[in-house]
């Protein structure tokens, strides 16, 4: 039977080494994202011991998962560099996209559009877009980038009914926001935007598109864009690279919401 004195002795040590060396691989996992260490090493063993409160080992611990991630890389006698460009973080409260949030203080996102075409709507996004029988869409595949690298591929399905036009003028035309292509055709702002997120592991299509291995985990969205009367005017399925995009919203408390009702 262990002594009630030694159990609580064990209980005021903390979390076991494996969940230590979780909590602090998911704190400079976070840093590393957020641009931190973008242009200079990361602190150095000492300095993270003294950062984190915890063990040398627990510190090689986590440096070895994040190089294993791809995240760092140790360098003999230089020291450990960051590998992966900083996460951007896009806002969800209003219906525009991350090209046009991030191109607004200078052109780092580029759309590059793969495949155009129109199709015979399948049930499940004639359902989406509330079309007819035998209603046909434009199709639209690309993939964004950031800084030149792969950020996320996208499919897009909008009614042919006003949206064919599109396939009329130059490929290069769709490149660019689909908010923006959207207003530009029916000649007014979109209205509100519904958004599903989860994800997924990337499959060989998927994971060739994006520069990362099988298995390597995406940030998915789904979502449809409706104009301001309700219409439904895109549905789109989207595969991002987990480690390179944030999504962020203010969740509101109940009293405040209650206030505005």
């Amino acid at each position: 039977m262990t002594h009630p004195s030694a159990q609580g002795q064990r209980s005021r040590r903390g979390p076991g080494r494996s969940r230590t060396v979780q909590w602090v691989c998911d704190l400079l996992r976070t840093e590393l994202l957020s641009g931190d260490w973008a242009e200079t090493p990361l602190p150095a063993e000492d300095a993270l011991i003294r950062k984190y409160g915890v063990s040398r080992g627990i510190i090689r611990d986590v440096l070895a998962i994040l190089a294993e991630q791809g995240l760092v890389e140790r360098v003999r006698g230089a020291g450990t560099f960051a590998l992966t460009p900083s996460a951007l973080q896009h806002g969800i409260e209003v219906s525009r996209d991350l090209a046009q949030d991030v191109n607004a203080e200078g052109t780092r996102v580029a759309i590059r559009t793969t495949y155009a075409s129109l199709h015979p709507a399948p049930a499940f996004i004639a359902e989406r877009l509330e079309l007819g029988t035998g209603a046909e869409v434009v199709i639209l595949e690309s993939v964004t980038s950031l800084d030149g690298y792969p950020l996320s591929i996208r499919s897009a399905f909008l009614p042919a009914d006003p949206f064919a036009v599109l396939l009329r003028g130059p490929a290069t035309s769709l490149n660019r926001s689909p908010y923006e292509l959207i207003a530009d055709v029916i000649h007014e702002p979109v209205g509100d935007t519904e958004l599903q997120i989860g994800c997924s592991m990337a499959d060989p299509i998927s994971a060739a598109s994006l520069q990362v291995d099988v298995g390597f985990a995406l940030l998915d969205t789904s979502r449809v864009v409706r104009a301001l009367d309700g219409r439904p005017l895109e549905y789109s399925v989207s595969h991002a690279r987990s480690d390179r995009l944030l999504f962020a919203t203010v969740m509101r408390g109940p009293a405040e919401r209650s206030v505005a009702s």
